[in-house]
């Protein structure tokens, strides 16, 4: 019988001397036995960090070519024990040296051992220490460790617990319950009681996407168990603090993220806190319910106070650190001096992108969760930017908005790193290095004109009050309104747009009105109503600086662009923007500028606003003789019947040779005595006519629309000469 062989080979052994010496103290770190030739780790919980004890445990006067398993910390005497296999297979005691030396262990079945603990038994002030291993096939033996340990100890085995048959590969023994806990690969949580000869399984915990043995397995003194998952590293953490689990459910959270290895197996001093105690830990701030202290497995980093800083990875100027070791800690010191890495530059509103700018002390990963649905708690399924690199400096990024995003203020998480991690980092746990920021953000429900992924297409006539070529490209943009709404109330708007065209030779800058419908009629918004100090405008990607609210103005005028000539390169061999015959691979510039009022109003019957967009000309250049000697901004062109601004000069209606019948005493603004405009919205994203090419020839449609007010021929867009247009924007 293997159990004979192997028990008379035990036998056989004569025991060596007592070598090493025991641990000084209970250590706080957890032991981690990794590899096929056994490495010893010590890992700090609370920050990942991992210190290598040995490389190779050693026995005395003999090689070790084996691996050590089933390891526990026995804190009566203050050392470890294990199970090696190398021949003869046999149980082990490991001190302060890393040195081991075989106990005379007799009754073991002849097989590997993996699964192992120590439990320590307080009764009327003495102690009392037994080795426990378990294999499924074979059941849970107990190695009695309070007699000699020079002399033959014989193991027990628990009666039934060969069918058990648990799929474990560590467990761990609760320091006051003295139950032992232990987790399956699938997160089946198992609850073993020793006295009553029971092994029950409590719940599947949530163990995200970890996958095989979790092979390490710890408590610390408050009942927290930890458990370690060999292929990922991540350290997942179960409050145990009442044990038996009786009428609760216990909840798994990621802990921290150790290092990764085919073959695990981990032991702790169980009556060891596990908390921070110096300033070399980076938390966040957002307040409870979200995961942020230490005993709610908060989001934390372990950086070097220590530091340059040139070698630190964190976000904005500065990285510091907290003991955010409980809930209390984090009500005691709520904001972290360090965030100032992430600018929101555009309004949060439900269903669109929101531009955000996120500053990296240098090359590095970018990890992001938003509380979309305010519940307190960052999910895997809000993550919105995973392992997303970044380069030092200033990084823009697009976070898409859910479509049903709650309005109203939430919180942000922001995780920086080097992006070594073995397996993507969650919204809580700890990793070594970078950074933690939480924030504090607002989001709206929102109404969108036209839609969330759609746009109507702007396009402009320069020459006015002249008909010139009217081929309507002299300016041609995607445009885009949202109205940012809490409530029932509008509280500010986006804006959003492409400039995707420029056939002028003149210099003209973009600007938009804004307009509220009180009782069915337009009205301008005031420039006092708008939060000027907080508009942003973010053009291509990078965030502007400048006041964008027209000075010396009553309405709220938004200037977008003095020149939409400043911000495109012609293609060579071009003499315009991507109005020409293969002249259309330019890249479109994109803005967005978010605009909040001081008050909120109403909101529109429609469900989204044109406002008012309008070009003017660019001061410092010619824009025709009539503009000689008169400012340049009082020139304005506006789509068919819109009202001009205040800074508009009506001496322009007058002009000899016009081609304009503009007529406010009738209602009528820039348009030809045919009806035909000089600017104009088409409800779709549009072929502007090549350079030259006058409207009506590249859409046959459009004259008879135009003329009838557009009573007739409401879909003239669809009605185009493909050789007359420019194709690039489709």
């Amino acid at each position: 019988m293997k159990l004979t062989q192997l028990s008379t080979a035990l036998l056989s052994l004569v025991p060596c001397a007592v070598l090493s010496q025991p641990f000084d103290e209970c250590p706080s770190q957890a032991f981690l036995m990794q590899n096929s030739k056994a490495q010893l780790y010590g890992i700090d919980l609370v920050s990942a960090k991992p210190t290598v004890l040995t490389t190779e445990l050693t026995f005395a006067n003999e090689a070790n070519n084996e691996s050590v398993n089933a390891i526990g910390f026995n804190y009566k005497d203050q050392y470890l024990y294990g199970f090696s296999k190398q021949l003869p297979s046999s149980v082990v005691q490991i001190g302060d040296d890393f040195e081991m030396k075989r106990l005379d262990v007799v009754g073991l079945p002849a097989t590997n051992f993996y699964v192992g603990d120590i439990q320590v038994i307080e009764d009327e002030g003495t102690q009392s220490a037994s080795y426990y291993v378990y294999t499924p096939n074979f059941g849970l033996y107990s190695i009695n460790l309070d007699g000699d340990l020079d002399a033959s100890i014989t193991a027990t085995l628990l009666p039934d617990s060969d069918t058990w048959k648990l799929g474990i590969f560590d467990f761990a023994f609760h320091p006051k319950s003295n139950l032992l806990y232990a987790v399956e690969s699938n997160g089946d949580l198992h609850e073993i009681d020793i006295a009553a000869n029971t092994a029950r399984f409590i719940t599947q915990v949530d163990i995200g996407d970890d996958t095989g043995a979790f092979g390490a397995a710890y408590f610390d003194i408050n009942g927290q168990f930890y458990f370690s998952n060999n292929k990922s590293g991540k350290i997942h953490k179960v409050d145990l603090s009442i044990s038996p689990v009786v009428d609760y459910t216990p909840v798994a959270n990621v802990f921290t993220s150790g290092p990764k290895s085919s073959q695990n197996d981990g032991a702790r001093c169980a009556i060891a806190e596990v908390k921070v105690t110096d300033s070399s830990i980076d938390f966040g701030d957002a307040p409870a319910p979200y995961n942020t202290s230490l005993e709610k497995s908060g989001a934390r980093h372990l950086f070097d106070p220590n530091s340059t800083g040139s070698e630190l990875i964190y976000l904005g100027d500065s990285v510091d650190g907290e003991n955010i070791n409980t809930e209390a800690d984090l009500v005691n010191f709520p904001i972290d001096g360090s965030d100032d890495g992430v600018s929101f530059v555009t309004a949060i509103s439900a269903g669109q992108d929101s531009q955000i700018i996120v500053r990296a002390s240098a090359t590095s990963f970018l990890y992001a969760w938003f509380d979309w649905d305010q519940n307190g708690a960052f999910s895997e399924d809000e993550r919105t930017v995973t392992k997303l690199q970044l380069n030092e400096g200033d990084n823009s990024i697009l976070v898409s908005v859910p479509s049903n995003t709650k309005s109203g203020q939430t919180w942000a998480r922001f995780r920086v790193t080097d992006g070594t991690e073995a397996s993507l980092i969650t919204a809580t746990g700890g990793v070594l290095g970078g950074e933690v920021e939480d924030y504090e953000v607002t989001t709206f429900a929102s109404a969108v004109y036209p839609g969330e992924s759609d746009w109507v297409t702007l396009a402009y006539e320069d020459k006015w009050p002249f008909a010139g070529d009217y081929d309507f490209n002299d300016v041609v943009l995607n445009y885009r309104t949202t109205q940012l709404i809490e409530g029932s109330s509008v509280v500010g708007y986006k804006i959003d747009g492409q400039l995707i065209g420029i056939g002028a030779t003149y210099h003209n800058g973009f600007a938009v009105r804004l307009k509220e419908t009180v009782n069915g009629n337009p009205l301008s918004i005031l420039r006092n109503e708008v939060d000027e100090s907080a508009i942003s405008l973010v053009i291509d990607g990078q965030l502007q600086n400048g006041r964008y609210l027209e000075e010396n103005r009553d309405e709220a005028i938004l200037i977008f662009m003095q020149d939409t000539w400043e911000y495109v390169s012609k293609q060579s061999g071009c003499e315009y923007f991507r109005t020409e015959n293969n002249c259309d691979d330019n890249v479109k510039v994109t803005f967005s500028m978010t605009i909040p009022l001081k008050l909120p109003k109403a909101i529109t019957a429609s469900p989204g606003t044109l406002l008012d967009p309008f070009i003017f000309a660019t001061d410092g250049f010619y824009h025709g003789d009539f503009l000689v000697g008169k400012e340049s901004r009082s020139w304005e062109v506006h789509i068919k019947n819109q009202t001009p601004t205040e800074a508009f000069d009506s001496s322009f209606y007058n002009y000899v040779g016009s081609d304009d019948v503009s007529d406010p005493s009738k209602g009528l603004y820039f348009l030809s005595e045919s009806g035909l405009p000089w600017a104009m919205e088409v409800g779709m994203q549009w072929l502007h006519p090549l350079e030259g090419v006058d409207i009506t020839d590249a859409y046959g449609s459009f004259a008879e629309f135009a003329e009838s007010s557009g009573a007739q021929k409401t879909k003239w867009f669809n009605d185009y000469s493909i050789n007359n247009v420019v194709k690039g924007d489709q």
